[in-house]
């Protein structure tokens, strides 16, 4: 008899399920079924979507197939002692996978020293079982407003990324220098062009950039190099 109970991803049909989705999508990891269902049913009243999972492994599997994710924020609620694999190690394998998913403990007999783990590592919150509704909602929200952050992050990454991949070579070197700090003149000597000539580069470049200054230049350049 499997143990594999949870919900296949299925496509957003209505405005309803697209809510769910935008307003947060939970990842329910844990081997006890009476817990996973009860806190499933408890996210899904508080209007998210939800995905169970019975084990650890369960879920890496599910990573590594790389099924598409719809949009919207994300987090994981993890169980931290389970069968095959704990919910330590799943967060060192998540780490490994440079999986940033903001992950939530829930424990029903850990000590210190692992929520010291689990928290050092990167986890937003060590919930000890039982925990109220309020504890847990508390801290789903903080962990999808993490993700939120992380995704607005990466999209201004990629459109600073977008926007600096449609300069010209010398725009390019221009734009470099001008966040360093050099003058147009200095600029200029080190090119071996005119002055009038770095000036009408770095016009055209800050247009392409939509940088309004040296500093909006420099965080831009900061962002493709992170």
């Amino acid at each position: 008899m499997t143990n594999r109970i949870f919900r296949p991803i299925v496509p957003i049909h209505d405005e309803r399920e697209a809510a769910r989705h935008a307003r947060g999508c939970i990842a329910i990891i844990d081997d006890d079924d009476a817990i996973r269902e009860a806190v499933r049913t408890l996210l899904d009243m508080e209007g998210y979507a939800t995905e169970t999972y019975a084990s650890a492994p369960e879920y890496v599997e599910r990573v590594a197939r790389g099924e598409p994710c719809f949009p919207g924020p994300r987090c994981i609620l993890l169980d931290v002692k389970m069968p095959e694999q704990t919910g330590l190690e799943l967060q060192h394998t998540l780490n490994a996978l440079s999986d940033t998913t903001p992950l939530v403990f829930m424990s029903g007999g850990s000590g210190a020293q692992e929520a010291v783990q689990a928290l050092k590592n990167g986890a937003i919150d060590f919930l000890v079982k039982p925990f109220e509704e309020e504890t847990l909602l508390a801290a789903v929200s903080e962990a999808l407003q993490k993700s939120l952050n992380q995704q607005a992050h990466l999209k201004q990454g990629m459109d600073a990324s977008s926007r600096l991949a449609s300069l010209s070579e010398r725009e390019s070197q221009i734009a470099r220098m001008v966040s360093a700090g050099m003058l147009n003149r200095d600029i200029a000597e080190r090119l071996g062009i005119a002055v009038r000539t770095v000036k009408l580069h770095r016009m055209h470049m800050m247009r392409k950039l939509g940088a309004n200054n040296v500093i909006e230049l420099a965080r831009i350049i900061d962002r493709v190099a992170e």
